[in-house]
């Protein structure tokens, strides 16, 4: 930098403070649970249930119950990753003529930048990671589950356009008046047939080359005179299109008319579902589209071979899933509802009681008979018959088993229609209605059974781990907190002392306790209460207070929302046993709801002993780091040190004054050190530049202290004792 050598005073403007921008939020936390559908493998922002209703289906374990609880509660947004095993698979059909459809979730469907007003500003970070999914999936991804089972997809021949070509004087063989272009466009499938005057037809297709809509004339690819066709005579035109109806058991789901087969054409069939359809996707190789075999064959066709890819989860699937959580650089909470899910295998059906004999009975006995198979469908696609079934025959004294090829024989049954009951573990229980034969050489009735895909229950130490293993920020990235939920429903207090003691230590967890109690009903529609673990609740409240207040304000004392009890009644004295030790208890008050009372980490740390002062200095790091980028390339000078210590100092000025930071003077809540005793000449010549600073987030000159500062072209943010 040059200065005057004339003797004087001059005013000179510095380097600028650089525009720092909002704190950053720490509202908004990542679920990872199970779901009925949805992307594997990538995070979906949502700002509402019925948006996560739509990408993820219903109720399935927890995930449901933690979401609706977070936005009941106060939440904004959240991100969902979908947990799966190795085993989950994508229902799909083979369709004649090299076709195949495929269950697939649509990116464009939920693109952020459709977005306006204030949901358009929050979702700003979403819109670089939903970029980064595009560039890593194209704009459909596989959603395995067997929800795609249920898919259909029906195929039928349409035609956007009819006409004939017109005398022409004049004219040629390369292009026709016709009677009408509407319909028809540049890139359109065409049909065209003559009869040759002897009762038979000359048909072909080609792909319209070109419209003159003003002189009303069509363009061919090639002369109609080579294709066979007399131009002095009239040639019919029909368009080849086809209409695409999807079904979801049964159900029709959507339409789509006129899709035309030439990708080039502006209503392409596959591109327009790629785009558009919900549920699933249509792709075929590069072909000629004039060659009818290259067409979609008209019909229906069923989806088969999608599982969930629940049966086998593990712990390493959920440490998978975190690795994900990494690239989501506004989510500052984590929370996983369902590692904690029980055994819910259901139990099997009571045999019924034996029917009583009546002695006086004197009449014949019944020659009827049932004779029967039960299979169930694999992920193949394929039959496979049931060993081991247990059938009742309703009204019958018959209580039956099937032999390993799936097969039974229930003898000396009443006439008509006898209902069966089958029940085996692992499958949905059945009633079917059987037709009762006297010959037992009829054919069998074959019976199909659902096979429940319900979650593995995880054993402690697997849910340990993963509870451990979502503060790693080699794993889920800087600035993230932790939620653990408490293993069982049940836990007594020793029990729940006993899980704080095996998580160890660690500023980013918080422990809350007990599990909620949430409204239910049962299969006769009388009230009961579903128990679910808090975890999803718990980032409600801190979204709430953060919303209401700023990031400073903690959950305790904010009433959850969608919760009916708890799970475990905790009194004053009892909680002056778990404070000390880092659980956070919640209460039950009459009259005032269900409230967090405690927000301590699991740290044993003075200094961090509250989520609230680790969630204050993160913001504040994360804030500056990103106000401070700029820094990196710059020389470390006079000019440069005086930026950076203003630009921090502004920052922090601001947030003491919104009472993000504690104490009555500035001086209390913060200090910024950027000089030369911090920068000497030695980190100068090696291009380092370096900030200290302190910021005191709960109480006055009590500092928590971090260094900012750049090396090898890249910024480090690193906390000091």
């Amino acid at each position: 930098m040059s200065f005057p050598l004339t003797p004087g005073l001059y005013r000179k403007p510095v380097e600028p403070v650089r525009a720092a921008g909002a704190l950053a939020r720490g509202d908004i936390p990542v679920f990872l649970g199970y779901a009925h559908r949805g992307p594997v493998g990538a995070a979906v922002r949502v700002q509402s249930l019925t948006q996560f209703e739509e990408i993820y289906g219903q109720a399935l374990g927890f995930l449901w119950h933690a979401v609706k609880g977070f936005f009941e509660t106060g939440g904004q947004a959240l991100y969902v990753l979908r947990v799966t095993d190795d085993g989950a698979q994508v229902a799909k059909a083979t369709l004649p003529n090299g076709w195949q459809a495929e269950a697939s979730f649509p990116w464009p469907m939920i693109d952020p930048k459709r977005l306006a007003g204030s949901d358009a500003a929050g979702a700003l970070a979403w819109v670089s990671v939903f970029e980064d999914y595009q560039r890593s999936f194209g704009n459909r991804s596989a959603d395995p589950g067997q929800w795609g089972n249920g898919l259909s997809v029906q195929i039928t021949r349409t035609a956007r356009a009819r006409t004939e070509t017109l005398p022409d004087i004049g004219g040629d063989d390369r292009s026709a008046l016709v009677a009408s272009l509407a319909g028809l466009e540049a890139g359109s499938v065409l049909e065209l047939s003559q009869s040759d005057g002897s009762g038979a037809s000359i048909v072909t297709h080609v792909i319209a080359a070109a419209l003159d809509v003003p002189g009303q004339r069509l363009t061919w690819p090639v002369p109609l005179g080579v294709l066979g066709f007399d131009i002095s005579r009239p040639v019919r035109i029909t368009s080849v299109e086809f209409d695409v109806t999807l079904f979801d058991q049964g159900r029709r789901l959507q339409e789509f008319r006129a899709l035309s087969p030439n990708p080039d054409h502006s209503a392409a069939l596959i591109a327009t579902l790629q785009r558009e359809c919900r549920s699933l996707t249509l792709t075929h190789a590069d072909a000629d589209w004039t060659d009818n075999t290259s067409w979609p064959m008209e019909g229906t066709y069923p989806l088969s071979g999608g599982t969930d890819g629940l049966t086998d989860i593990r712990a390493r699937d959920y440490i998978d899933a975190l690795k994900g959580v990494a690239k989501l650089d506004e989510v500052a909470l984590i929370a996983a509802p369902d590692l904690v899910l029980p055994d819910t295998t259901p139990p099997l059906p009571v045999p019924p009681a034996p029917k009583s004999v009546d002695c006086t009975d004197l009449s014949p006995p019944s020659d009827h008979l049932i004779l029967g198979r039960v299979f169930y469908v694999d992920e193949a696609g394929q039959d496979v018959f049931l060993k081991g079934v247990t059938i009742d025959v309703a009204g019958e004294n018959q209580l039956l088993t099937t032999d390993g090829a799936g097969a039974f024989t229930a003898t000396g049954v009443t006439p008509g229609i006898v209902n069966l009951r089958l029940s085996k573990q692992g499958f949905e229980p059945l009633e079917f209605l059987a037709q009762t034969t006297r010959f037992a050489s009829a054919k069998p009735v074959t019976i199909p059974m659902t096979r429940i895909a319900l979650p593995r229950s995880l054993d402690p130490d697997e849910v340990l781990l993963v509870q451990q293993s979502m503060t790693l920020q080699n794993l889920v990235g800087p600035y993230k907190i932790a939620i653990a939920d408490p293993v069982t429903p049940d836990e007594s207090i020793a029990a729940l002392k006993t899980w704080r003691a095996r998580l160890g230590d660690d500023m980013r967890i918080g422990f809350f306790a007990p599990w909620l109690r949430l409204p239910s009903t049962d299969s006769q529609g009388s009230g009961g209460y579903f128990p679910c673990p808090p975890s999803g609740h718990i980032c409600g409240a801190f979204a709430a207070g953060e919303a209401s207040t700023g990031i400073h304000r903690a959950p305790a004392n904010i009433p959850l929302g969608y919760v009916e009890g708890v799970t475990l009644a905790i009194d004053d004295p009892v909680q002056d046993t778990l404070n000390p030790i880092g659980i956070n208890a919640i209460r039950a008050y009459p009259g005032r709801g269900i409230r967090i009372n405690g927000t301590r980490s699991i740290s044993s740390d003075p200094e961090w002993r509250y989520l609230t002062a680790r969630r204050v200095t993160d913001a504040v790091e994360k804030t500056l780091e990103r106000a401070l980028k700029w820094m990196v390339f710059e020389p470390n000078n006079l000019m440069t040190r005086l930026a950076v210590r203003t630009t921090a100092e502004t920052v922090l000025a601001r947030m003491w004054r919104r009472g993000i930071l504690a104490g009555a003077a500035p001086e209390a809540a913060f200090t910024v050190k950027c000089d030369e005793e911090n920068n000497p000449e030695a980190t100068q010549n090696v291009g380092q530049l370096i900030v200290d600073i302190a910021i005191a987030p709960t109480t006055p000159f009590e500092f928590i202290t971090f260094r900012l500062g750049n090396t090898d072209d890249a910024k480090r943010v690193t906390e000091t004792a």
